[in-house]
């Protein structure tokens, strides 16, 4: 039987969104209310689910000598047709029925509100439309070829640390060919906190933060190890949370990939989200992350990589944030003529060790970014 989200016991965190200054974060774990385990079946025991830069995961499908020659200087063409400009899109993300026996995905839950726990190692969740968020709990969990509706019933930052999908402490997952949708209802559509998480094929919507790795203040291992690779986040909301809406968020990870993403960042109060990419160290030490190769629209600024620790004024002896790198990256003027609001790269904060950038360029002009913002009207953006 599935039971509605109980409000749990939650530490008040203090983490930080940009602009807006200091918050509290409750941490939450969706533990504690029973449901029943929903569709599991027993998976390999040796599932991958250990995601660094090194990740052999499928190979990305980018724009190719046989796209339409439009692909490499037309926004509005590349945004009407981003399957073949060979960037991640509605159809090429979310489950694949073809996959499924029968063709299509079996019903499973009837409360969208209801938790169900994954709490066996190496467990298979696969062709399912389901009604509930999902739980992580174990290691080496698959999630394929499924779709999730799911809310937390709440708003505003009651919703915090919410999800459709959570990998909580010491568990791991592969979430492939997926859609999540948060039904503007909870904080992320995947709230990272174990030690390893894969994600490919993500279609994701209606959330506040798309992928979020978060680590309880004091743990070095939750939420590092990850991949985000080939999805599509989109259609935001501010409803969840504090309502800064990012595409990937960390206030501290370590050893991840995120590439040949399509992040457009559009959301229900005229598009004001705060970034695609935001990397900090509020909680603890942020290093080895590569972006490479997504493409991305809108923003207050596009990319945060910043170190604030222990404050903005004085970010020496606290954590840091080192070995960031944004390669090949396409930033498009589909929402702003800046990218974001005010530009691509924050400008009053920087990674510990400076930036490390290389060929990112903006879609509609080919102007090289590594150096500057883009200008807009004759005007460097800032």
């Amino acid at each position: 039987m599935h039971h509605t989200l109980d409000t749990p016991h939650r530490p008040a965190l203090t983490t930080r969104r940009s602009r807006a200054g200091a918050l509290t974060l409750p941490l939450v774990l969706l533990v504690g209310v029973l449901a029943a385990l929903v569709g599991i079946a027993p998976g390999p025991a040796t599932a991958r689910t250990t995601s660094t830069t090194a990740s052999t995961a499928s190979p990305t499908t980018g724009p190719t000598a046989s796209a339409p020659s439009e692909c490499a200087t037309s926004g509005t063409y590349v945004w009407s047709h981003l399957h073949a400009c060979g960037w991640p899109s509605g159809g090429t993300t979310g489950p694949q029925a073809k996959n499924c026996p029968g063709g299509t995905l079996t019903p499973r839950g009837d409360n969208n509100q209801s938790v169900i726990h994954l709490r066996t190692a190496g467990a298979l969740v696969s062709c399912q439309q389901i009604k509930g968020c999902l739980s992580v709990e174990a290691p080496n969990v698959v999630i394929r070829d499924v779709a999730v509706q799911c809310t937390s019933g709440r708003t505003g930052e009651d919703a915090n640390g919410t999800a459709v999908i959570s990998v909580t402490h010491g568990a791991s997952a592969k979430i492939v060919r997926t859609a999540t949708d948060g039904l503007r209802g909870v904080h992320a559509c995947v709230w990272h906190m174990g030690t390893a998480l894969e994600v490919n094929r993500l279609d994701c919507k209606h959330v506040n933060d798309g992928v979020f790795s978060w680590a309880s203040s004091g743990d070095s291992s939750e939420g590092d190890h990850f991949t985000v690779l080939n999805s599509y986040l989109h259609s935001f909301t501010t409803r969840t949370a504090n309502g800064h809406i990012d595409g990937y968020q960390t206030e501290g990870a370590s050893h991840g990939l995120i590439r040949h993403n399509t992040l457009l960042m559009t959301s229900d109060d005229n598009n004001s989200s705060d970034s695609a990419i935001a990397i900090w160290d509020g909680q603890k030490s942020s290093s080895d992350i590569l972006v490479k190769h997504n493409l991305i629209a809108g923003g207050g600024f596009s990319v945060y990589a910043h170190d604030y620790s222990p404050s903005d004024s004085n970010p020496s002896g606290g954590f840091s944030v080192t070995d960031v790198r944004f390669v090949d990256n396409v930033f498009s003027k589909r929402l702003f003529g800046c990218v974001g609001q005010w530009g691509v790269w924050f400008t009053r904060g920087q990674p510990t060790d400076g930036w490390h950038r290389s060929g990112n360029e903006v879609l509609e002009t080919q102007a090289d970014i590594d150096d500057q913002n883009p200008e807009n009207g004759g005007q460097v953006c800032s």
